[in-house]
């Protein structure tokens, strides 16, 4: 088979070539030949197969049946070639001979490889898989060879200017970031299987970091949180208790089984996150990274709480063992979830009604280190209590002291040197 290259440079692939094989002056087989694509020094990419004639055809009918063979062969051959190409396995012409679909990239091979390859966690893939939809759509029919650093800067100005959720609200900066961070994956991916010549994200502006102060509850209003509490149905709080006591996420207090509570040791194990998405609903998952699994403390009174309402539980399931029972369980049974996003809405609900600024459930885990530091906990203790796989993250992003502390510490420099 030869090829052609079309004014538009795109290739065109003419039927597979075949070359009669004899023996004693009779054809026996066909040798079948089809050119797949030229190599990097402009040589032929070839395949070949022999096919032996069937008995009783004519020499004529036997050459018309070898060559529908041939051509049924060299499609096969063609569509297993272009797979390959998709999934990264058969990368032939160097960068500048290329012009390879953005979007194809990065649904065909990126993806596949890169994000889907040995990940089993729902929430990742669907994160990952949401940015990709919009990167795509915006770049759509772009050649993955041209897209320059300008085209990438517009976008990511686009993002901020422009774009809006569904809910019409602009993205937030560390929104911003997680774009610009997913597309320097997915050129690094190219440039790493030699797809581009160069990287264009080096020479792009990072996105400004969001400099919003974390939100937590300060010394005087986390004692009236704890009054207000005792209003609270046991359950609900049970789950309050918990988040701003013990600092675990929302997804890891709802994926609390009663087999995760250790009595004796009053500690608690978090080995599941319940998280929702929009394509999937409802999931259990492994928790956020490998340092989030983990064992920690909790109170002597939130244990009381906790027993008081496993001896609920038991009462109202008298037949049914409660190992496996979800701590906080949904309405359609004790081995199903809560709903994350319908928690979220009660506990924004309390905090609006009994006075309290508007905080989620992940402020509250804010406001967990935030006081555990405020009465002298070290860092490498909150740390592992909050799951952080790094003390800077504990530090950065979840630590905030008021200004009578601030006022406390300064006055403690000044007496330590006379001043």
């Amino acid at each position: 088979m030869k090829s052609i290259d079309t004014p538009t440079k795109e290739r065109v692939y003419l039927m597979a070539g075949i070359r009669e094989n004899k023996r004693n002056g009779k054809v026996v087989s066909y040798r079948f030949t089809a050119c797949l694509d030229r190599d990097a020094n402009g040589r032929q990419v070839r395949k070949y197969k022999t096919w032996p004639v069937p008995d009783g055809l004519t020499p004529s009918k036997a050459r018309k049946a070898a060559q529908r063979a041939a051509d049924e062969w060299e499609q096969q051959e063609r569509k297993e070639y272009q797979k390959e190409l998709e999934l990264g396995q058969a990368y032939i012409l160097p960068p500048e001979k290329r012009r390879d679909s953005f979007s194809s990239f990065v649904n065909y091979v990126w993806f596949p490889l890169q994000v889907c390859n040995g990940n089993d966690k729902q929430t990742t893939m669907t994160f990952y898989g949401n940015m990709k939809k919009l990167i795509t759509a915006y770049f759509d029919g772009a050649v993955l060879q041209e897209i320059s650093p300008i085209k990438i800067q517009r976008f990511l100005v686009y993002l901020r200017q422009d774009y809006k959720t569904k809910r019409g609200k602009p993205l937030a900066a560390k929104t911003i970031r997680h774009y610009y961070n997913v597309l320097g994956m997915i050129f690094s991916y190219a440039e790493k299987q030699g797809l581009i010549a160069t990287n264009p994200m080096l020479k792009v502006d990072a996105p400004k970091k969001d400099k919003k102060p974390i939100d937590a509850l300060s010394t005087e209003q986390a004692k009236r949180f704890f009054a207000a509490l005792n209003d609270c149905p046991l359950d609900f709080r049970c789950m309050l208790l918990l988040l701003v006591t013990s600092g675990i996420r929302r997804g890891e207090c709802l994926g609390l089984q009663w087999r995760d509570i250790n009595e004796r040791d009053c500690t608690i194990t978090i080995a599941r996150s319940v998280v929702y998405t929009p394509e999937s609903g409802i999931i259990i998952s492994t928790p956020k990274t490998e340092d989030s699994t983990r064992t920690i403390p909790i109170m002597p009174s939130v244990l009381e709480l906790l027993q008081q309402l496993k001896k609920r539980a038991r009462a109202a399931n008298k037949d049914i063992s409660l190992k496996n029972a979800f701590v906080f369980p949904g309405k359609t049974g004790l081995f199903v979830p809560r709903d994350p996003n319908a928690v979220t809405k009660r506990v924004k609900r309390f905090m609006k009604r009994s006075g309290f600024p508007d905080l989620s459930p992940h402020d509250l885990r804010h406001s967990c280190a935030t006081l555990l530091l405020s009465q002298g906990a070290d860092i490498k203790s909150v740390q592992e209590i909050l799951g952080h796989a790094d003390a800077s993250t504990t530090l950065n992003f979840y630590v905030k002291s008021d200004i009578r502390q601030m006022k406390a510490a300064t006055e403690k420099y000044a007496a330590a040197f006379n001043l």
